[in-house]
């Protein structure tokens, strides 16, 4: 029925199931309860035993499902599964596909979380925290950034509008000028990027809800600057 190594469960076992999450004896259960299950796992996995998170969900895959399952089941869940399945004939068949479509949507979360926090958002901060720059250098770039970033936004809302997402050589060119913005086009800055742009083509991940959460981290962004950075910046020129 599936492969899973009763070995690899033991090995993983300590540091799975911290949560305790688990399936009541006694109810029925079902394929989306499983499925949430196992993604929580993976992910608390992925998150706390692995170097790449982005890696190892790969590795998690939803094709993979049967190789690995029984790894991040508690015995007496992995019973139940058994009894499910015997009992029906798609039961297993409705696990993956519950599993198909959690594992999608961490995707398209976990993109737009990498690329409109850790870079988009984390370049603003590091523009106001970089003590090399004078209050008048700050000002400026954080200028031409917001500029940068509410033509960037008019871009996502278009495409959202037409249902035409983005592809990632466009996105790629969107990050470029705002690093260009700010003097921050150097080699990690591109390697990271094009990094998180790679898996946004795999999967066949929902782009146009990663856009719209994307688009959601650049209006906070920019209402950082315009209500936060920008006044604290004016308060201090002030002062001086």
């Amino acid at each position: 029925m599936r492969g899973g190594s009763q070995c690899l469960k033991q090995l993983f076992e300590k540091d799975l199931y911290s949560r305790p999450t688990n399936f009541v004896l006694g109810i029925k259960v079902e394929p989306r309860d499983v499925a949430e299950i196992v993604i929580d796992r993976v992910e608390n996995f992925c998150r706390n035993n692995r170097g790449d998170v982005l890696e190892c969900m790969t590795d998690h895959s939803p094709d993979q499902l049967d190789v690995f399952i029984d790894a991040y089941l508690k015995e007496n869940e992995a019973e139940d599964l058994d009894e499910a399945i015997e009992n029906s004939d798609n039961f297993w068949d409705e696990v993956k596909k519950e599993y198909e479509k959690l594992w999608k949507d961490w995707w398209t979360e976990e993109l737009a979380y990498d690329l409109g926090h850790l870079v988009i958002e984390d370049e603003a901060k590091n523009i106001m925290n970089n003590y090399e720059l004078d209050n008048a250098t700050k000002v400026r770039r954080l200028k031409a950034y917001a500029q940068v970033l509410h033509e960037f936004a008019d871009t996502i809302k278009q495409a959202l509008q037409n249902q035409e997402p983005l592809g990632s050589a466009d996105l790629y060119t969107w990050f470029k000028r705002l690093a260009e913005a700010t003097s921050s086009f150097n080699s990690d800055y591109r390697k990271e990027v094009q990094y998180y742009l790679d898996f946004y083509d795999m999967w066949d991940v929902d782009q146009l809800q990663t856009l719209s959460l994307l688009l959601e981290y650049i209006n906070r962004t920019l209402r950082n600057i315009e209500n936060t950075y920008m006044p604290e910046l004016e308060a201090l020129t002030n002062e001086s």
